[in-house]
Parts: C-alpha cells; structure tokens; sequence
C-alpha cells in the first residue's frame, strides 16, 4: 500500500469572495506552505470547479481510498464551516463539513467506493464556506493506492511459491520482497 498526495492545479471554473482569485487562488492553496493563504472577505465566497493534479504514480493500480484535508483558521469571527465536495466530471462523490475552531489541518472520511486511476484522474473539488470567514492554508487528496494489506498478498510477492497462491504469502523465511525470485521454485 503506498500514497500520494494530489493537490489542485489550474485555475477553478468559479471563484468568488476571497481576496484572491483564479491563478493566485490556486497557487496559495496547493503550494505545500502554510504562509500563503486564500482569505474569505466576503459573506458570499465559494470556489468550484477545482481541478485536481494527476499523477502517474497509481496508473495501473488498485486505489484504495481518497482522502481530502485541508488546512485553514478562522479570521477571527467564530469558527467557520467549509463544505467542501469531492466530484467525478458532475457525479458528487463525497461531501465533508469541515470547522476550524483552531488553525489546523481537517480531513474527511476516506472515500473508497468504486475508486479507478480514471476517477481519480477526473476529480475536481468545489469549496463552499459558511459566513463566519476562513484563511485557507492548503487543501490536498491523498490517493491510497496498491495492495490494500487485507489479508492479500504482501507487494511483490506476485506469483506461487513453494506451491502456495501468492495471496497466502506473508513472508517467505525473511526474504525480501524485492529477493523473492531467489526463492526456488518461483513460477
């Protein structure tokens, strides 16, 4: 099992109600520094229509989950709620409420249902902010991918050994997984 951190990338269909818009929006919130921020400066705020990087690391891969966090305070009138909605093309594939009551780091609920690299590669994300202000920091999904470790097969242990399905192996005499074909009888 291993992850990958996407974050957005081109600018949003839509922006309105931060101090900064399009280009600019999107550099502050997905250049991996908390220094930079998107501030709400309006009642009415949201940002649709974000696109999501794609990366090549889970092409070919079984993806596990997604997982949205995002980084943000409050300006200093309550504790802001922001909704924020995860979608494939225009099919809603999860919504999370997320309240700053602190300057941190939230995250939804992993999202697992019938996840592809298509998908993943199709995600876009709308933000939609309650009234009571937000700084967003950085917002980003992180992508599980690869052998879900549920009882399956150990990464790389690919094929029979000794006769026994690849799923029963977990560990082969404290061979490496990367060693296995040192094994004898590897089919």
């Amino acid at each position: 099992m291993a992850t990958v951190i996407i974050r957005p990338t081109g600018e949003p269909a839509s922006t309105t109600g931060f101090d900064v818009s399009d280009a600019t929006f999107i550099s502050r919130i997905s250049d991996n520094d908390v220094s930079t921020v998107a501030t709400q400066n309006n009642v009415t705020c949201s940002a649709t229509g974000i696109e999501m990087e794609n990366k090549s690391d889970y092409d070919s891969q079984t993806i596990n989950s997604i997982t949205l966090s995002v980084t943000g305070a409050s300006t200093g009138r309550g504790s802001p709620t922001v909704t924020c909605t995860i979608k494939n093309g225009n099919s809603t594939l999860q919504t999370s409420e997320l309240t700053f009551s602190s300057a941190t780091t939230l995250s939804g609920s992993a999202y697992s249902t019938s996840l592809t690299p298509a998908i993943v590669n199709n995600l876009t994300l709308d933000i939609d902010p309650d009234s009571t202000g937000v700084a967003l920091k950085e917002v980003y999904i992180t992508v599980d991918y690869g052998s879900s470790g549920g009882g399956g097969a150990a990464s790389g242990y690919t094929h029979k050994v000794l006769s026994v399905a690849a799923a029963n192996i977990a560990k082969v005499n404290t061979v490496a997984t990367a060693n296995i074909g040192k094994i004898n009888t590897v089919d």
